[in-house]
């Protein structure tokens, strides 16, 4: 891939980091972006790449269709950045976008969910922020990690919880993603699925029962 969004699930840090400057805030970045200036766009790849790719993991469940959504994403931000009017935060704008992108990915390549099954390492490989609060908060469960015997009962109900939420309907993926993994409030996630306030609760809750009833063995 070629154009500004080249390479950006490499680069994670904005520049100013190391260089003790303030960095300019999303407004003034787009702005820039907007008048043409192609390194303000990378500035807010690099800044907004991370948390866009989870969401895309957390809806499409393996890393190479996580790779190819959130180019898409940056690829759809950059030829409509100029329709952006800063009525939302850049960061819904994208969780939006990061949404959209996914669940058509996987209605375009169905078939590609079955890699969704990887093993449950490869699923941990993301550290504290992987599969593992998402499904434990929205599944209700608690793990115990303090004996050899605790750790090979949890890495079994990992594995049951990794395939309980590959079951849910990814509509339903899409907001446990946004609340649990991502901590958005309810009319956070309203306004990036663009649903109402109520439908996006009865949805997680639904999405929260049915984890429980499938990692209890009560269900699919």
């Amino acid at each position: 891939m070629t154009g500004p969004v080249h390479g950006i699930l490499r680069s994670m840090r904005d520049p100013d980091d190391a260089s003790g400057k303030v960095p300019p805030d999303d407004a003034e970045l787009v702005r820039r972006a907007q008048s043409g200036d192609r390194a303000a766009f990378d500035r807010l790849v690099e800044r907004h790449a991370p948390r866009v790719w989870k969401v895309a993991w957390r809806i499409v469940r393996n890393r190479d269709d996580a790779d190819d959504v959130a180019q898409e994403v940056f690829l759809t931000a950059f030829r409509t950045l100029s329709s952006f009017r800063g009525e939302s935060r850049l960061s819904t704008w994208l969780h939006r976008i990061a949404v959209t992108r996914a669940l058509n990915h996987q209605t375009r390549a169905a078939e590609r969910m079955r890699r969704a099954s990887d093993s449950l390492e490869s699923e941990r490989a993301d550290g504290p922020d992987g599969i593992r609060p998402e499904v434990e908060r929205a599944a209700g469960l608690a793990s115990a990690r303090q004996t050899p015997l605790h750790a090979l009962e949890t890495k079994e109900l990992m594995r049951r919880l990794a395939d309980c939420l590959q079951r849910l309907p990814a509509p339903w993926r899409a907001i446990v993603a946004l609340r649990d993994a991502e901590s958005l409030a309810y009319d956070e996630i309203a306004s990036v699925l663009r649903i109402e306030l109520g439908t996006v609760r009865s949805r997680l809750a639904r999405a929260r029962a049915a984890l429980r009833e499938c990692v209890e063995g009560r269900g699919a």
